[in-house]
């Protein structure tokens, strides 16, 4: 097959790989411009172009898909499908009409739920016990067109967001090579999705990292994995930002004040670690960043820090 892949990130790249080395045609590959990165600001190349350099592949870099030349040299490329994963430009619709079996989107989650920018990050947010990749015939709107097909996966209890968004980016490739053996044949049968069944994910921020201490412990660890590496927890602590990297929530420690209130220090000695008090119970620091620091255990915070039983995490 002949095919123009559009991607950015590095979730994108297994797909790239796995399309190339069973043997079709990429005629170009489109990605997001070089854009300043780190704290030099030196102008960095996405990780589909870094691939796509390595592969000798044409790369092509526009900022928008809506001028009539970038339009005509899609048409000139003549290909049998456009394959997008995690592009970050909308298609126009006279895009989406140029390949021969249309354009095909790779999306890590169980379509019709969690369209959207963030689909990983909220299924570990809303405590999922599994997930999964989907891939799709585009259509105008976001994330709604017909599933060529899905593979569903679980959840293991400690995986963060980057970990599961590795593992989807693997299992994403090969659903992709089988989905485009489903559209060379004919008369194949997608299916519609259930439009009673959509949730959203939408794109998160950093203030959406701010713990809320006044939850559950569960629904904090799901916060804190659903959103590591980025854009990542914290907690403000005696005025500064206070990265909350690893928790464990199976605290045996007996609250003995029952005055404390969710975010207060109940334990910060050796024998306990850095304990919190949250909703239901309280959770221990396993692993902290304080700010313009390095990461570091909780047992190294309160030796450096000396947090004292009652201060609080806000």
């Amino acid at each position: 097959m002949r095919i123009i892949f559009m991607g950015t990130p590095g979730f994108a790249v297994p797909t790239l790989e796995a399309i190339h080395q069973k043997g079709h045609q990429v005629v170009a590959v489109f990605t997001q411009p070089d854009r300043p990165s780190g704290r030099g600001r030196s102008i960095a190349f996405s990780p589909v172009k870094q691939k796509a350099l390595e592969l000798n592949l044409p790369v092509c870099q526009p900022a928008t898909l809506k001028d009539t030349a970038t339009v005509e040299h899609l048409s000139n490329l003549k290909p049998d499908v456009l394959m997008v994963v995690a592009y970050g430009l909308k298609l126009p619709d006279d895009i989406l009409n140029i390949p021969k079996y249309g354009a095909v989107n790779l999306h890590p989650s169980l379509l019709p739920k969690y369209r959207g920018a963030a689909p990983i990050n909220h299924a570990l947010l809303n405590g999922e016990k599994s997930t999964g990749v989907t891939s799709i015939l585009m259509n105008s709107r976001m994330d709604a067109g017909d599933i060529i097909l899905q593979q569903e996966v679980p959840i293991t209890g400690d995986e963060n967001a980057g970990e599961l968004e590795n593992r989807l980016a693997v299992l994403g490739a090969d659903l992709i090579s089988r989905s485009l053996e489903v559209l060379k044949t004919e008369n194949c049968e997608l299916k519609k999705q259930d439009e009673g069944l959509v949730t959203l994910a939408p794109k998160l921020s950093s203030q959406d990292g701010h713990i809320d201490w006044g939850r559950t412990a569960i629904q904090i660890q799901n916060q804190i994995r659903g959103l590591a590496p980025r854009p990542g927890s914290y907690a403000l602590f005696k005025g500064k930002r206070l990265e909350i990297l690893n928790i464990l929530t199976n605290c045996k420690l007996q609250i003995v004040n029952y005055e404390l209130l969710p975010g207060q220090v109940v334990a910060a000695d050796k024998n306990s670690g850095l304990v919190v008090k949250t909703l239901d119970g309280a959770v221990i620091l396993m692993k902290v960043k304080p700010q313009g620091k390095n990461a570091m255990s909780g047992d190294e915070f309160i030796r450096g820090y000396k947090p004292l039983v009652g201060e609080k995490l806000s």
